[in-house]
């Protein structure tokens, strides 16, 4: 994709399909997910930040297999949806 069709990929649909993906209350930073499925994170990232995102912003308990499976779920859909 060129940065063009990078930034009308979120824009148009990206980062609203993404929010879809996101537990309940994780909407507000999607932009750090995001960030995140942009620079290539692998699975293990997006769940060590969706971890971090559990504890310090909504202060809820570890969940380490609940991020884990988040995560895989928004991989797969970014793969397919970024056309990555």
């Amino acid at each position: 994709m060129t940065a063009a069709e990078w930034r009308a990929f979120w824009k148009q649909r990206g980062m609203r399909e993404l929010e879809e993906l996101l537990p309940a209350g994780y909407e507000p930073y999607a932009t750090r997910v995001a960030t995140l499925l942009g620079s290539r994170a692998s699975n293990g990232a997006l769940a060590a930040e969706l971890g971090r995102i559990r504890g310090d912003e909504l202060g809820l308990p570890p969940d380490p297999h609940a991020d884990a499976a988040a995560a895989g779920t928004i991989a797969h859909w970014f793969e397919g949806a970024a056309g990555r």
